[in-house]
């Protein structure tokens, strides 16, 4: 029994002991001021995560936004470029702009409406006409060599090839 006296006693003086701020610093120990600048702090870092968390979010989400749109934005571009005549059937090419307005002139005046169409390699080539198929397309560049109304060097050009600006 005076055993259990004696444990009693010194875990009672070492909960009174250690709960001192006074006894807590001359053990090395943290005082209840470190502890509350600790929880202090921590709960200033949980709210930094939370706040870069939510920046990280929106800017993922803008970023799917930006991506949502060249989505959508391709598609109408595909879209447009599958409603309009992609064979055009090509009278001829010029490096010398003025040459293109020329035939341009030419073939306005003779009922046509002609297109320019600015190549990369600098070239200009102007477009009798168009087609959705290239059959059709074909068949109007044949028709127009029948009638000799078209140099030996037409061709019929896809915009799919994406050779021009």
């Amino acid at each position: 029994m005076r055993t259990a006296k004696i444990i009693l006693t010194l875990t009672t003086a070492i909960m009174i002991v250690t709960g001192c701020d006074w006894v807590r610093s001359q053990l090395g120990m943290a005082t209840s001021q470190e502890i509350e600048a600790l929880k202090i702090e921590q709960q200033r870092v949980e709210a930094g995560l939370q706040k870069a968390d939510s920046i990280e979010k929106a800017r993922l989400d803008s970023i799917k936004l930006v991506a949502d749109s060249l989505e959508m934005e391709k598609a109408i571009e595909k879209k447009k470029l599958e409603s309009r005549e992609r064979f055009h059937v090509i009278l001829g090419s010029f490096k010398n702009y003025s040459n293109s307005a020329r035939m341009v002139e030419k073939l306005t005046k003779k009922g046509y409406k002609p297109q320019v169409f600015n190549f990369k390699n600098g070239f200009e080539a102007v477009s009798i006409c168009s087609f959705d198929k290239v059959t059709p397309a074909f068949n109007e560049m044949y028709n127009l060599l029948d009638q000799g109304f078209a140099p030996d060097d037409i061709w019929v050009y896809d915009i799919e090839q994406n050779l021009h600006n």
